[in-house]
């Protein structure tokens, strides 16, 4: 019996990562949609219903085979999805959030707010992601790997996201995370991301 990797698809242990995010295709953008809506419409006995029908897609992406989207509602909602788009349906696999902030927590104009922060596992490999709010005046942020790589956020509809392999971003969550944010003056400044 002969398995042919092209047929079976997956991205094993984040081969194909770019550092650079790319925009989706129209087609892949509404199926990275509507994968990231089924999984995440039973979340929390469906308390999320609501919220999920009247979100807007403030991001999605591409970095290699591995697709991110993120939703955005009112009072502070979102939820964020990151899946490996070469993988069979019955393999997918998907590591996200989903919850609200509330209004009142929204950023100042050069601030950031994590929504996620921290290292999880997907397809049996850490995976460190950042996600959240981005005030008015982010135009774009950078954060800058262990192994020196420029891991390019994609900053849009006042939300940001970047992730990478690894579990670099492990104590994030505590410690925080510095990243170099540009602002839409072009002025630059290095920032320490925090819950």
């Amino acid at each position: 019996m002969f398995v042919i990797p092209g047929l079976i698809g997956g991205d094993a242990a984040f081969a194909t990562w770019t550092a650079a995010p790319v925009t989706l295709s129209e087609e892949d953008r509404d199926d990275a949609v509507a994968d990231c809506l089924a999984s995440s419409k039973d979340v929390g006995d469906n308390m999320y219903t609501e919220d999920l029908a009247n979100a807007e897609v403030a991001i999605a992406e591409r970095r290699g085979a591995w697709v991110t989207v993120v939703l955005a509602g009112a009072d502070g909602f979102d939820a964020t999805c990151t899946t490996d788009a070469s993988a069979p349906w019955w393999d997918k696999g998907m590591i996200g959030s989903i919850g609200k902030l509330g209004a009142e927590t929204d950023p100042s104009p050069r601030a950031l707010k994590p929504t996620q922060l921290g290292t999880g596992v997907i397809m049996n490999e850490p995976i460190s992601v950042a996600t959240g709010r981005a005030g008015d005046d982010v135009a774009g942020i950078t954060y800058t790997s262990v192994a020196g790589d420029d891991v390019i956020a994609t900053v849009s509809n006042g939300q940001f996201a970047f992730w990478l392999p690894g579990d670099e971003l492990e104590n994030a969550s505590d410690g925080g995370s510095i990243v170099t944010v540009r602002y839409r003056d072009g002025t630059t400044e290095i920032q320490e991301m925090r819950f």
